[in-house]
């Protein structure tokens, strides 16, 4: 695929572009540190590795930008129609962060298993006390986990949860497909709640679509297993509060970790800090040292093939949303 070559490339991210500039000298980077220098600078690059959100204002002053590279997965703000018609090439950073999710899926199981929370608030009071805690204890081992979302972070998942030998069932999107490792089966979004009673955990990592905002709620949890455990790493706005309020205080769910929550940050008069049996990390299970390298590395090997006319990692088709 023929492109024009990029001249003048906009980084709004704080990390070391050393690597970006040694790499292509004929390309002048420019870093923005504030979204106001942002939206200033933007309409005098080709190519803009943004951390920041995009105004449709912004956009019509962009004239040149050809193609934006996100600093997350998540591109709900920009996969509209509006963004589609101007033409710019869209890729995300999906995957830079799928091994620390996965850890941070495992580090939620294994505290409800080990009732390690429990523990802990013990330890806070001074308190020698196992027998609450003894009575709730579970093993992982021989339980099932369906994983909702089998992109990156499920494929991570999945391979962990093998490790502890628990048997995967991995739904997608669309029908067929390889069985990736660690995976024991592989179904569509269609049959999700035929198997949901088989989940002794169901992880959710779905984006922010039309398709699944709302998907978790009152008659899909009612699919669920008694006392099953439901984990969010996706989108907040998938889940309907106030019916997995429910699902935890009636006991149909034996605990909840999310991640996200909508609206975010969560205001602290909301009913869900209040719910039995919930753990909530506050958007954390992104985090790693290990980030800003990877995503620099996401992003030269882009602008590597960009340069060449290569397909590009992790584009985004805008009108699905992913």
């Amino acid at each position: 695929m023929s492109r024009e070559p990029l001249s003048r490339v906009l980084i709004a991210y704080d990390a070391d572009i050393t690597p970006l500039v040694e790499q292509f000298p004929d390309i002048a980077f420019v870093v923005s540190g504030t979204s106001e220098e942002f939206d200033r600078l933007v309409p005098d690059v080709d190519a803009a590795l943004a951390g920041f959100g995009l105004r449709p204002e912004v956009l019509d002053a962009a004239t040149r930008l050809k193609w934006i590279q996100t600093v997350g997965a998540g591109v709900e703000r920009l996969a509209t129609e509006d963004f589609a018609r101007r033409g710019i090439v869209l890729t995300n950073g999906r995957g830079v962060m799928s091994s620390n999710m996965a850890e941070h899926v495992i580090g939620l199981m294994l505290t409800f298993a080990r009732q390690l929370h429990v523990h802990w608030e013990n330890q806070r009071q001074r308190t020698w006390q196992s027998g609450e805690a003894r009575s709730r204890l579970f093993e992982l081992a021989g339980q099932t986990t369906i994983l909702v979302g089998t992109g990156m972070i499920g494929k991570d998942v999945a391979r962990r949860l093998k490790g502890l030998d628990m048997r995967v069932i991995g739904v997608r999107r669309g029908n067929g497909g390889e069985l990736a490792p660690g995976f024991d089966e592989l179904v569509s979004l269609a049959e999700l709640d035929t198997i949901l009673e088989q989940g002794d955990h169901v992880v959710s990592s779905v984006p922010h679509t039309a398709e699944t905002i709302g998907m978790w709620n009152a008659a899909r949890f009612s699919r669920f297993r008694d006392g099953a455990y439901f984990y969010n790493v996706g989108r907040g706005t998938s889940v309907v509060q106030p019916d997995l309020i429910a699902a935890l205080e009636s006991g149909k769910l034996g605990g909840a970790g999310l991640d996200v929550a909508e609206p975010e940050p969560l205001p602290a008069d909301d009913p869900l800090w209040d719910a039995p049996n919930l753990l909530v990390t506050h958007h954390s299970a992104g985090g790693t040292p290990k980030f800003g390298p990877r995503l620099m590395a996401l992003f030269a090997e882009n602008i590597r093939r960009y340069q060449a006319g290569d397909d590009l990692i992790n584009r985004v088709d805008v009108t699905r949303g992913y």
